[in-house]
């Protein structure tokens, strides 16, 4: 938690507030001038170390409850050390006073208690003024948040209806296809079945934040397989998932977007064949793929891992952890329990 840029309020406030509760004591002055810019004086001397005093409780403050939905837990706790402040300061103030006899009557415990509470007054509006100042500023930066967190959302909602109509992937698919119909019938009947699967999940979940693993996992066979199809002995996969996973949460087309991103960056070649991995690891679920770089990249749309993990962003999820150790190149998705999902929707 920095510390406010406060230097012009700080040499501006300290003598206007000190000119201002000076007032309070005018009369005790006689209304002699030179006798209360005096006592201005004395009072910014004694005030500089105060006023340091109650920002370092700001600071402290702010930093355990820093939050916005936390500003009356803040206000609660910042009052109660103004209220000590101000008894203890105003204490050794009046008594240094009293005890250097510049004081214009004697002292006592009525000119104390009213000490204590103009000093309350004056403890207060600096740390009034403050605490605006710092809620104002918690407020444009939830807003900010806010619209970057709507921007992300519908840039992630473009980026997914691109996905979906991807001309790339289409033509390669329906090329497969061809070539299938004038080989084999039966395996092209069993690739258009597939791949009226991928389009159909592709279109039902347009609108979903997540759905569950297993259906993730019925949807990735099928455009694994399609994959597996154009590429032959050049591409294999492998999916180990523990069943007990299985009703685990991620956002839709998670899968789709690394196995792309495996495809897109890495030599598919029978003599150096890609291989893909998905499987569950400590309730969390990995993808890898061998690591053999591309030198120019496919024709297709960049960056898909950086929109899966400003998905995830969004959600109000753990981001996916990528690790790439020069001939594995993997990635780790946290998995929503059912039970957490309720929450999870609720910040989106």
């Amino acid at each position: 938690m920095e510390r406010p840029n406060d230097k012009w309020f700080r040499r501006l406030g300290i003598p206007a507030l000190i000119m201002l509760v000076n007032l309070f004591y005018l009369r005790d002055y006689q209304y002699n001038l030179v006798t209360y810019f005096s006592w201005v004086a004395v009072g910014v001397v004694y005030l500089i170390p105060v006023w340091a005093l109650v920002v370092q409780w700001l600071m402290f403050v702010r930093r355990r409850y820093h939050r916005i939905r936390q500003t009356h837990r803040r206000i609660v706790v910042t009052f109660i050390g103004y209220v000590l402040i101000t008894l203890v300061s105003q204490l050794l103030f009046t008594t240094a006073i009293d005890h250097s006899g510049l004081a214009a009557k004697p002292l006592t415990i009525r000119s104390y208690v009213v000490n204590v509470l103009v000093g309350f007054f004056a403890t207060v509006l600096v740390g009034a003024i403050y605490e605006i100042i710092y809620y104002l500023r918690l407020y444009r930066l939830a807003v900010a948040e806010s619209q970057a967190v709507q921007q992300a959302s519908l840039q992630s909602q473009l980026d997914s209806l691109r996905s979906q109509v991807n001309p790339h992937f289409l033509f390669n698919s329906l090329n497969a296809l061809s070539a299938l119909i004038s080989e084999d019938r039966t395996r092209a009947n069993d690739f258009l079945d597939e791949l009226a699967t991928v389009y159909r999940y592709l279109l039902q979940t347009e609108k979903q934040q997540l759905v569950p693993l297993k259906t993730e996992l019925t949807f990735i066979r099928s455009f694994l397989y399609l994959f597996k199809t154009r590429y032959g002995a050049a591409f294999t996969y492998r999916i180990d998932v523990d069943d007990a996973l299985l009703d685990r949460l991620l956002p839709p087309l998670t899968l789709q977007t690394l196995v792309e991103n495996a495809t897109r960056h890495n030599i598919i070649e029978a003599a150096k064949p890609l291989c893909i991995r998905i499987y569950t690891q400590d309730n969390a679920l990995l993808v890898s793929n061998t690591l053999q770089r591309r030198t120019r990249l496919l024709d297709t749309q960049p960056g898909g891992l950086d929109r899966l993990i400003s998905r995830y962003l969004v959600l109000h999820l753990p981001p996916p952890q990528i690790v790439d150790d020069g001939s594995l190149f993997s990635v780790r998705l946290p998995l929503v329990a059912k039970s957490v999902e309720s929450a999870v929707l609720l910040k989106v």
